[in-house]
């Protein structure tokens, strides 16, 4: 009730059909989440930095992060948003095909604030991205 109208959302991926089912997970947790989708590390940096083209984007309250993207590693695109006094707060949860065992320590480590293996299974993938979206962006008020 007392929220901001937009949330704002920040994917950081560059497979379609992954950014499809970000989409659609999205869109269903609610119209007043406003999606961001950039493909790779590069563009995520001068999206959070708000560098042109990226001016008057909104700042994101959550990060979606794949690990494998062209330019710049996932991991290296997390060290360096941390390294940003805007968003060293800001939720940000890794999606990675990646074994968790290995990539999980090492997210969290570098400041993940999550890592959620993409499942195959369509409905458990689809599930998991509705329950991100719904822990880390629904919660905001509370802070």
């Amino acid at each position: 009730m007392g929220e901001p109208a937009a949330k704002a959302i920040l994917l950081v991926e560059d497979n379609p059909a992954d950014i499809y089912l970000v989409q659609r997970a999205v869109q269903d947790c609610g119209s007043d989440i406003r999606l961001s989708v950039v493909p790779d590390g590069t563009e995520a940096l001068a999206f959070l930095r708000k560098d042109a083209p990226f001016a008057h984007v909104p700042s994101p309250a959550l990060i979606l992060l794949d690990l494998h993207l062209p330019t710049m590693p996932g991991h290296q695109v997390l060290t360096e948003l941390r390294r940003l006094p805007a968003y060293q707060a800001t939720p940000v949860v890794i999606l990675s095909g990646a074994a968790r065992e290995v990539e999980e320590p090492r997210c969290l480590h570098l400041g993940a604030t999550a890592y959620r293996e993409k499942s195959p299974n369509f409905h458990i993938y689809f599930a998991s991205l509705k329950a991100i979206v719904h822990t880390w962006l629904k919660s905001e008020h509370s802070h």
